[in-house]
């Protein structure tokens, strides 16, 4: 057995250990940093490595020594008299060693009709853009597929509250060793295209009826229900019968009427006679007169037997009224010969007003029904209408016409396409909201009457617009940037702004145009590489 004395030694010896480790450590520390001159890793060297040439390489910035744009900065256009060795940008745009640039709060280069630095604007410079030929790994640029109603974009969310007109950022380089370097961090290539597009707003809707093509049909006169026929979810045609009403007001204005023609019938008689008798001199001409007078009368009071029958829903007899035809008048053979009353002459059918489905039934065989009570109503269920709630604030983007593309809660995959074609007047006192109504096609039936859902509202189509991948956008802190490859191994940031977004891409108003080679996938790597940076720091604060 070991003695309590080399026990002793031992425990000794493991605490001294990691204090003998931690000096190793700073031993090692010392020696790495007196042979790179105490610089720190650049971004660079991270991904690309140092190349096999010791003697042409750049300790401070990774890459070879004769390409590094830091420290040679003709390699990329720049005046080497005026440069900021400590920033990476001219000396005379260097608004960290120069504040006083930003005298009026605004740098110098800035575009204020496009709302971007003037030297990342294409519209007022499009020769600042790279085409520099067709990429090995990227897809040539086309004019993207048809935009449907269901690839409608909505607008992005509107950026933080921070002035981007300080920033400097855009005047940032990021270099990579090799191309190699490029693919191992992870950095892919895009080309920038032209595609349609199209912009919407969304907002929450629900689906009603259509009221142009809805009826409520009721009773015109008190009476018992009969006959009645069709259930609800029954199609029916316009004319179709749906029940028979015995009212006594019936049997009162088919009397009306039979007397009616019969009185106007003997007035015309009579003047006929009276006119042949004035005409003989056995007659005088007054007698005439009221003869016509009494005529006049009689007609006066079949126009009005006529209109009440009209005003019932019954038609007019097809000629002379008799007791057979009026008692029958408007009832199918059908429905008289399997009713034990047939004989009545009180009998008041209900037709469908219009071609729908039967959504709603109020009466029974036998129910007594009093003037205006609700029987039937129809619906047109092969276009509904949706009623769309558009917020305040972007209600005033829409128009009618507009396209819209709804989505029922209860079918998220499923979309029904219609236009606006009603826009009210005035905004809802409690929710804030205009209302809108689209009308849209159901001919399958799926689509049911108060189901809730998300509404689609197209504000915008382009038939062919700038746009990338959505990886390709990237936030630097104060702006949205897209990294523009401007040699095999160099990106600069360039400052654009966005336009409408999809599930793939996003369009670009200002900053890029077509052909350009800019990364997508894994951009985010070169984010932060120019936010290692403190250049236009300021940019990211408030103001």
């Amino acid at each position: 057995m070991s003695g309590p004395a080399e026990r002793s030694f031992a425990v000794r010896l493991l605490r001294a250990l990691p204090t003998a480790l931690a000096w190793a450590a700073l031993v090692a520390v010392a020696w790495w940093g007196h042979h790179t001159g105490w610089a720190a890793p650049s971004f660079a060297s991270l991904f690309g490595g140092r190349p096999p040439a010791a003697d042409d390489w750049c300790n401070a910035h990774g890459v070879p020594f004769t390409k590094c744009i830091a420290c040679h900065p003709e390699l990329s256009g720049a005046d080497p008299a005026d440069w900021c060795k400590e920033h990476g940008v001219p000396e005379s745009k260097c608004t960290v060693c120069h504040p006083e640039l930003l005298k009026t709060g605004v740098a110098d280069d800035w575009c204020k009709e496009h709302g971007v630095p003037e030297s990342c604007c294409t519209i007022c410079h499009p020769e600042i853009a790279h085409r520099d030929g067709a990429l090995p790994h990227a897809a040539p640029p086309d004019d993207g597929p048809e935009v449907t109603a269901d690839e409608t974009a909505v607008a992005p969310a509107p950026t933080p509250g921070k002035d981007p007109r300080t920033c400097q950022k855009h005047a940032l380089k990021v270099q990579f060793a090799s191309t190699a370097a490029i693919d191992k961090a992870g950095v892919r290539l895009g080309v920038v295209t032209e595609r349609r597009m199209a912009e919407s707003i969304a907002a929450p809707a629900a689906v009603e009826y259509d009221r142009a093509h809805y009826a409520n049909v009721v009773a015109r006169t008190a009476g018992i229900a009969r006959f009645v026929d069709r259930p609800p979810g029954a199609r029916v045609a316009a004319g179709d019968l749906l029940a028979v009403i015995d009212a006594a007001e019936v049997g009162r204005a088919k009397s009306e009427l039979l007397a009616a023609e019969a009185a106007d019938r003997a007035a015309q008689g009579a003047v006929q006679r009276i006119a042949r008798s004035v005409e003989l001199g056995t007659r005088s001409e007054a007698e005439g007169a009221q003869a016509a007078a009494a005529a006049a009368a009689a007609a006066a009071r079949l126009y009005d037997a006529r209109q009440a029958l009209q005003a019932l829903g019954l038609p007019l007899p097809d000629g002379p009224a008799t007791a057979a035809s009026v008692a029958r008048l408007g009832l199918p053979e059908a429905v008289l010969d399997g009713a034990a009353d047939r004989q009545s002459a009180n009998l008041l059918p209900v037709r469908a007003p219009i071609d729908g489905v039967v959504v709603a039934r109020e009466v029974v065989t036998g129910e007594a029904v009093a003037p205006g009570a609700p029987l039937f109503a129809i619906a047109d269920m092969q276009r509904l209408a949706v009623r769309i709630d558009v917020p305040e604030a972007l209600a005033g983007r829409a128009a009618p016409g507009a396209r819209v593309l709804f989505r029922p809660q209860s079918a998220s995959d499923v979309a029904y396409a219609g236009a606006i074609d009603w826009i009210a007047t005035a905004l809802d006192e409690h929710t804030r909201t205009l209302q809108m109504r689209a009308l849209v096609d159901n001919a399958d039936g799926a689509l049911r009457v108060h189901a809730f859902g998300t509404a689609q509202v197209v504000i915008r189509a382009a038939a062919t617009a700038i746009a990338v991948p959505n990886a390709a956008v990237q936030w630097e802190g104060c702006c949205h940037v897209v990294f523009v490859r401007i040699a095999d191994t160099v990106f600069q940031p360039r400052k654009v702004r966005l336009g409408t977004r999809d599930a793939a891409c996003t369009e670009i108003l200002v900053g890029l145009l077509p052909g350009e080679v800019i990364a997508t996938g894994g951009s985010g790597v070169l984010t932060a590489a120019i936010q290692s940076s403190n250049l236009g720091a300021g940019c990211c604060g408030d103001h």
